[in-house]
């Protein structure tokens, strides 16, 4: 063999490695294309997916603040209630406590009558003024009347005025008829005794 064979022979066979190696990168190559096109694939729909994410993100802090304001409102709301509910307890107590002492029959609360009548006309009108501070607070109560609180008072004299008598002395007092709402807290604190 001739040295020209020879290199001929160890070219031939560097050239079909060459073609081996050449064939196999060509197929990774193929592959790595392929997959380059799903990467993009995959980033478009990452892409979308992460817009529709921030949509998403700002229509819940779009809700979240309406919730939050609806929630002050109402807040807002219970607190007016709160504190008219807690006036009328406490006009209702001391109402309750004055039927009480003229159920009692005790002379000494039979002589502040007059007195207990104006304190009665007094609570009214403040009454009536929490009544009127709660509608320009609360304007849509007035307006569609459902809701609106109820004054808990019919307008009315007071209840115990003074007669003149035969001897002019302005104890003795007539006592209007009641409503039967008073009727029934009467009979019960009469038998309560």
């Amino acid at each position: 063999m001739t040295l020209a064979l020879m290199v001929e022979i160890v070219v031939a066979v560097l050239l079909l490695v060459t073609l081996a190696i050449s064939l196999v990168l060509n197929r990774r190559l193929g592959n790595l294309r392929a997959n380059q096109d799903e990467m993009r694939r995959l980033i478009g729909d990452f892409d979308k997916a992460l817009t529709k994410a921030r949509q998403g993100l700002t229509e819940l802090k779009t809700a979240s603040a309406t919730a939050d304001t609806a929630h002050e409102e109402r807040m807002k709301q219970a607190k007016i209630l709160r504190d008219e509910l807690g006036f009328m307890i406490e006009t209702g107590d001391r109402l309750a406590d004055r039927l009480a002492g003229e159920a009692s029959g005790n002379r000494a609360a039979r002589q502040d009558r007059p007195a207990a009548a104006e304190r009665m006309v007094s609570d009214r009108a403040s009454m009536e003024r929490v009544m009127d501070r709660v509608t320009t607070e609360r304007p849509e109560m007035a307006r569609n009347g459902a809701g609106a609180p109820v004054t808990p008072f019919p307008p009315k004299k007071p209840s115990i005025a003074p007669v003149a008598s035969a001897g002019g002395n302005g104890r003795d007092f007539k006592i209007e008829p009641r409503s039967e709402a008073e009727r029934e807290l009467l009979t019960a604190l009469r038998q309560a005794r």
